[in-house]
């Protein structure tokens, strides 16, 4: 979803660089191999990055490709403390806490934004959520059991649906090594194009816009 997303916005025209700093570093399942334990190289019209720990190691990197500062959009995706720090993570136009439902997941998140010291915020940090999968059926009410009271909610609530078209497409694209959106269920789809609008600050018009860029750069090849 993180790099249908860049995708999406390279397709607005945006610059795009997106990090992986996570522990399972997920995002090499998608990239075309390369011989290295991080790296920094270009994947669907975007820049995707992966490996590195801490901002001064990615800073690094690009500063080697002579990319440092050249980007319009940061797509960060982190589960630790290094890369982020709680004295900048206001600094980030918006954040989105991610989770698949799963009550330890939900308890990790709370542990790691505890680790950040958001609690010692003089404000509360505004964060979107992002559910996948979004299984049938309500929810518990999760936001009023977290201990991270200091945290404002926004809306929408980006909930990804179960489909099994979903999974098909997303296997595909990792075998394929590209982001191929025509797959994809309409959910999918529709939640995709909310989130573009939301984190890429465009009007539908515009999303839909990018959309259709993408299938057809997708066909190009």
């Amino acid at each position: 979803m993180l790099l249908a997303l860049g995708r999406l916005l390279s397709a607005m025209g945006k610059k795009v660089l997106l990090v992986d700093s996570t522990v399972g570093q997920a995002v090499q399942g998608y990239l075309p191999p390369v011989f290295t334990g991080s790296a920094v190289q270009e994947f669907e019209d975007m820049d995707v990055a992966y490996g590195y720990i801490t901002a001064a190691q990615l800073d690094h990197a690009l500063e080697q490709a002579g990319t440092l500062g050249a980007y319009d959009v940061l797509l960060l995706d982190t589960d630790h403390t290094q890369m982020v720090t709680g004295r900048n993570l206001p600094d980030f136009d918006k954040r989105v806490w991610c989770w698949d439902g799963k009550r330890l997941s939900l308890q990790k998140n709370e542990e790691l934004l505890l680790r950040l010291c958001l609690h010692e915020a003089e404000a509360p940090l505004s964060f979107y959520d992002w559910l996948s999968p979004a299984l049938p059926g309500s929810l518990p009410a999760w936001r009023a059991e977290t201990r991270l009271r200091h945290v404002e909610w926004l809306e929408p609530s980006f909930h990804f649906p179960l489909d099994e078209r979903d999974a098909i497409a997303d296997v595909h694209n990792q075998h394929q090594h590209r982001i191929d959106l025509r797959r994809v269920s309409g959910a999918f789809r529709q939640v995709l194009l909310t989130m573009l609008q939301q984190l890429g600050d465009c009007d539908a018009k515009t999303a839909r816009r990018a959309w259709a860029t993408a299938q057809k750069r997708w066909r190009a090849w």
